[in-house]
């Protein structure tokens, strides 16, 4: 499973990334393809979204109870190094993990799948 916790303003915030996670950032208009490009461009707007869109998933329903955004903002402010810090970067790291290991494998990546030949 691709979660953790974390704590701030004296709750414990479960934080948990899945398809739900991708939903929001597209519902943001952000296209996955884009994604990479966007956390580079502006990571103070992406990565607490990408945190507080795991925050959601990992709540009662999905409802976001007692959870918002600037609690995660807040909790960026009070982290060694911050928004580049490491406790930050673990979390982005399971986020990218977890998309990866969405990927479908192609076992013998590079090579093109045979086609099945039709009868005309």
């Amino acid at each position: 499973m691709y979660s953790t916790k974390i704590e701030v303003n004296n709750k414990i915030i479960p934080i948990r990334f899945g398809a739900y996670v991708l939903k929001c950032i597209a519902d943001d208009g952000v296209k996955l393809q884009e994604l990479g490009d966007k956390m580079q461009d502006n990571p103070a707007d992406m990565f607490p979204k990408i945190i507080y869109y795991g925050a959601l998933n990992a709540s009662e329903g999905r409802r976001g109870d007692n959870v918002d955004i600037n609690d995660i903002y807040d909790w960026l402010d009070v982290i060694d190094g911050g928004l580049f810090g490491e406790e930050a970067s673990k979390i982005i790291e399971l986020f990218t993990k977890q998309m990866t290991d969405s990927l479908p494998k192609n076992v013998q990546a590079g090579k093109e799948t045979p086609q099945k030949m039709t009868k005309a």
